[in-house]
């Protein structure tokens, strides 16, 4: 019976922890995406997670306490209505020992947490450095460039921290626990003497000394157990201000509500936007004005840190622009509901990334599932070559974290896995930034003669180093230090011999 009950506190905890743990998720999932970026918000979560699983207790841990205290207190009347027949001051004394002791150990306790909330930097990077040897994408770097001693003493330094920060909050502990100890020895002596005294004087007899001395000992223990209860739920209270920061955290980006008409042939305008990254004064875009009617190809190139990116996140609305708007059929997309104006986007980024489900999972995402039209898009993006040599087909894992039948793309497969998801998505508004950097040039001029048919009908934004892949866009947008300096078709550009002319025949040279 006794396992049984254990059984079911314990799965009841874990219930109540995955729900929480749900919920944090949710949360995260749905912060603006600059939140993500900002150190003091991922302080914040990891504060927030401490209240979850209050140092590896559990957050049903401390509906625990509360149930046990309160089964203490009421242990404690009936036995306090025993010992008070002895002698009232008894009471008196107990309670003063054991909140003095109780009170000390909230010292210790609160201590402990804010030495717990000073370290949530060292135990992110301890995290960060020991994912660094688990992640198998590191795996090659850490070998070639003799990375292991370096890391382990990077991580030995956030650890150590760690482990002093603990030790300190043990001894606090220690200190309070001995206290503690003296405070119920003191209790129980005086508590004996006393009854010793009594029976000595004739005032009570041996059965009742028994009697008293059980429920001397039982209050104790309850008076205690119930004190240590409390103590352990207001400890935590700090932790859950932390968790109540987190989850009221306001998310801008969802603000907006309103609905647009999906079907219509969606116009998209920059109307003098500038940008600033959080804790910059310089600004990555400054005062871009450009309008991408509906069905046009447009080409975005400039060097390295020319604010091409930056001007695909504004889009995208990770960020939303320092100054200026921009509008999506004469609406600002701050007005308009977020997860509609997303669904208007496919896009491949550079830094693309697969998850470890199946292949037909990972061009389907969300989507509703169609194999056939799964299959086509792969096929139509170059990767049906490879599915033919892999048995189980669409149905093989991308990885083998857990399938060891699973396969790892290289990482021109991975940007076609990654391209097919784009195209199954079929949405209005096609986002390219890079998305031949890592296919041989087979591939790429294979993409490139596909590529009106791949987006016709839609808008397509087009974001390459490779500027030979201009050539098929309908509009060039040069930025160069987060402007547009240059703006025309391929011939128009070319023609005028700029920025545009010079950095082209820079590169065709190499391919003559």
């Amino acid at each position: 019976m006794l396992l049984k009950n254990f059984a079911f506190t314990l799965s009841r905890r874990c219930r109540v922890n995955a729900e929480f743990d749900s919920d944090l998720h949710r949360h995260l999932a749905e912060a603006d995406f600059e939140r993500l970026e900002d150190p003091n918000f991922l302080d914040m979560q990891k504060k927030a997670d401490k209240f979850l699983y209050c140092d590896w207790h559990g957050f049903g841990y401390l509906l625990d306490c509360f149930l046990d205290a309160l089964g203490h207190i009421f242990t404690l009347v009936g036995i306090a209505a025993i010992i008070a027949t002895i002698d009232f001051r008894m009471l008196i004394l107990f309670f003063v020992l054991i909140i003095w002791g109780a009170f000390i150990e909230k010292k210790a306790k609160q201590n402990a947490i804010r030495l717990s909330e000073g370290i949530i930097k060292d135990q992110r990077g301890w995290t960060y450095y020991a994912s660094l040897f688990e992640d198998h994408g590191f795996a090659k770097e850490i070998r070639l460039n003799s990375l292991g001693k370096w890391l382990l003493d990077r991580e030995r330094n956030y650890f150590t921290k760690v482990n002093e920060n603990q030790k300190k909050q043990n001894d606090g502990f220690i200190v309070s626990g001995f206290f503690g100890a003296v405070f119920t020895l003191i209790q129980q002596s005086t508590a004996y003497v006393y009854l010793i005294h009594c029976v000595v004087s004739g005032a009570i007899s041996i059965g009742s000394f028994t009697m008293y001395t059980g429920a001397v000992a039982t209050f104790s223990i309850a008076l205690r157990k119930a004190l240590d209860s409390l103590i352990e739920i207001r400890a935590y209270d700090t932790y859950y201000d932390k968790l109540d920061e987190y989850l009221n955290l306001p998310r801008t980006l969802r603000e907006g509500k309103e609905l647009i008409d999906a079907d219509r042939e969606h116009c998209i305008e920059f109307r003098n936007v500038s940008f600033r990254y959080f804790g910059s004064d310089v600004y990555a875009l400054k005062d871009v004005t450009i309008t991408i009617p509906f069905g046009q190809k447009l080409s975005i190139v400039g060097e390295n840190g020319a604010g091409k990116t930056t001007f695909v996140k504004l889009l995208t609305r990770m960020y939303d622009p320092t100054e200026g708007e921009i509008l999506l059929d004469g609406v600002n997309i701050k007005r308009i509901d977020y997860d509609q104006y997303m669904s208007f986007f496919s896009s491949v980024f550079q830094d693309y990334k697969l998850f470890s489900f199946s292949i037909k999972e990972n061009v389907a995402l969300a989507q509703p599932m169609n194999e056939d039209r799964v299959k086509d898009m792969l096929e139509y993006v170059g990767f049906g070559d490879k599915l033919c040599k892999l048995q189980n087909g669409i149905d093989t894992s991308v990885f083998r974290n857990f399938d060891e039948e699973g396969f790892e793309p290289s990482g021109g497969e991975g940007q076609k896995i990654a391209l097919a998801r784009a195209l199954y998505k079929d949405a209005p508004i096609v986002l390219l930034d890079e998305p031949t950097a890592a296919m041989d040039p087979k591939a790429e001029y294979e993409l490139y003669q596909k590529f009106n048919e791949m987006v016709q009908g839609k808008t397509a934004i087009y974001i390459s180093h490779r500027l030979s892949s201009a050539k098929f866009c309908d509009i060039i947008a040069v930025f160069r230090n987060g402007q547009i300096i240059e703006y025309g078709s391929h011939d128009e550009l070319y023609r005028k011999g700029g920025v545009y002319a010079a950095l082209f025949s820079m590169q065709s040279q190499f391919y003559c």
